[in-house]
């Protein structure tokens, strides 16, 4: 955003979190100019223009038994564990909770959140381990705050897309912007 807003001062940028499903709705009612969701949906009145893959990853905090294995945590590590999962009509949880499932694993669902922030902070207290997104644990895994593995199987990966309205003529801030979301995050 503020790479954004050096190059176009005049545009009057508002960004914010809404969950999945009023996303989809904002778009489709003309409400927003365009949406970025994780594992993006065709819809009859939408584009998307694929962003990037992120990799989802197990998160736990430092001292969690887990972290001192040499080998890469499998998906069979996490049988039984205390787990903060996303709230259940998110994307990724779906995702997620579909991976667990292929694999034969159950965990303890321990909490249900609507927000990454919420689910590293609760990983943080130590009250479960997590999947998420890679870019978005740099800070906590810089710090030390939260250790982030790789799984053993084949790495989880959750498309990241622009959505917006097919008819909706795209003003040049828009496509301005969408421009450089795709050449910072392609």
């Amino acid at each position: 955003m503020k790479q954004f807003l050096r190059k176009h001062p005049g545009v009057n940028l508002r960004l914010e979190y809404r969950r999945t499903n009023l996303v989809y709705e904002g778009c489709i009612e003309g409400e927003l100019d365009l949406g970025i969701v994780a594992l993006p949906v065709r819809r009859p009145q939408l584009v998307i223009t694929p962003l990037r893959q992120d990799e989802l990853l197990l998160v736990m905090p430092p001292d969690h038994p887990l972290t001192r294995h040499r080998r890469r945590p499998s998906l069979a590590d996490l049988e039984g564990q205390p787990f903060i999962a996303f709230d259940r009509d998110i994307p990724t949880r779906k995702l997620i909770d579909r991976t667990l499932r292929q694999h034969g694993v159950s965990v303890a669902l321990a909490m249900e959140l609507d927000n990454i922030e919420t689910i590293k902070r609760s990983v943080e207290a130590g009250l479960g381990i997590s999947i998420l997104p890679a870019p978005a644990l740099v800070h906590e895994r810089r710090g030390g705050s939260l250790v982030g593995r790789r799984l053993a199987e084949s790495p989880i990966l959750r498309p990241i897309g622009v959505i917006r309205h097919r008819r909706r003529e795209e003003s040049a801030a828009a496509q301005a912007f969408l421009d450089l979301l795709s050449a910072e995050l392609g």
